[in-house]
């Protein structure tokens, strides 16, 4: 098999060309080994654009816009790789498998996940991840009046925003959710819960007419700490001619009233992310790269977002769970992933070198 395929559009350079080695295979096809060998290299190819792509896409692209990634850059990864050479080849059993070292035009790919909203970015604004269980007399109710009150008056009121990504949705217990919100890039998590009864006939008139009493409970924390930053309630009443109908009356305004105390009070929570620059040079690859990620997504922290790799240099935004810069390098240091030499550190930019 040829051992190397040349550029794919050389009208457009790219400066930043990284080695990745791939697998691929197809199925083997003894009639047309030809096909067979460009089907696993095509095969390869893909697998490797999506292990760079895989740098620069954030935790909600991933489980979301898989599709859209398939579609477009994974369509035709030739545009998107220099060249390549073949390390291995075999049949195995009814595959055809071989390893390539490609050599990719990562600021391309970088890109061209940029321009199809895919990849991490600046965020402007907070968001929070939101729990929320509703109960009408002891029975879960599966209407959410209240969390819909609550996250609504939130919305009209502040930038803050939730996310909503099948993890959350999926999240069973408490920490579930709070690994889940982390995944989702979550600066807040709002854990709230919300109970609806009916009043003692002593409490408030009958008269065809059901009265109901609702209270709700809200604890918001920092996402990547889990430290509590604050516990608000709210408890309200309703009649409706219906039992249901009061109940939900009951949970839609405890919830919009707690969405009030929260406003009044969650002004220091919900201001812009502010970034640290994080260079990592020395490093030895994109594997390498991959590790520093996976090392620094790890450090309890409010999200990350990788900006660039190239000659070794790493270049990621990160959202520091507390905005102490010196804190965060020193909790890197101890992460251990790589020997690191810290450079220098100030309140927007924290410097690293790989001791080799």
């Amino acid at each position: 098999m040829a051992a190397c395929a040349g550029r794919t559009k050389s009208e457009v350079m790219f400066d930043s060309v990284e080695a990745v080695e791939a697998e691929g295979a197809a199925a083997y096809n003894e009639k047309d080994l030809s096909a067979t060998a460009g089907a696993a290299v095509a095969d390869a190819q893909r697998n490797a654009l999506e292990s760079v792509a895989g740098l620069f896409m954030d935790a909600r692209s991933k489980a979301e816009k898989y599709g859209v990634l398939r579609q477009n850059l994974l369509r035709s990864p030739g545009l998107y790789i220099k060249k390549y050479k073949v390390l291995s080849e075999r049949r195995e059993g009814a595959l055809y498998r071989v390893k390539l070292r490609i050599w990719l035009y990562i600021d391309k790919a970088a890109s061209a996940l940029r321009g199809l909203s895919m990849a991490e970015a600046g965020r402007p604004g907070a968001s929070a991840a939101l729990m929320f269980d509703e109960y009408l007399a002891s029975a879960a109710s599966p209407y959410g009046d209240a969390r819909k009150a609550f996250s609504d008056y939130l919305a009209r009121r502040t930038a803050l925003s939730f996310p909503d990504t099948p993890a959350l949705k999926n999240s069973s217990d408490e920490n579930s959710f709070f690994e889940a919100a982390r995944a989702s890039g979550a600066d807040l998590v709002f854990i709230g819960r919300a109970d609806a009864g009916p009043m003692a006939a002593s409490q408030g008139p009958q008269a065809g007419f059901y009265p109901v009493r609702a209270q709700a409970g809200l604890k918001i924390y920092e996402a990547g700490s889990r430290r509590l930053l604050l516990e608000i309630s709210s408890r309200s009443n309703a009649l409706d001619p219906s039992e249901e109908g009061a109940f939900r009356k009951a949970l839609v305004s405890a919830g919009e009233l707690l969405g009030q105390e929260a406003v009044s009070k969650v002004d220091a929570f919900i201001r812009p992310a502010v970034p640290l620059t994080l260079r990592v040079k020395g490093l030895g690859g994109i594997e390498d790269a991959r590790k520093l990620k996976t090392a620094v997504d790890g450090l309890g922290i409010n999200g990350s977002s990788f900006e660039s790799y190239s000659e070794g240099e790493a270049v990621i935004m990160v959202y520091p769970a507390r905005p102490d810069p010196q804190e965060f390098s020193s909790a890197l240091l101890r992460a251990g992933v790589f020997d690191l030499g810290l450079e220098s550190v100030s309140q927007s930019e924290a410097v690293f070198s790989v001791i080799r």
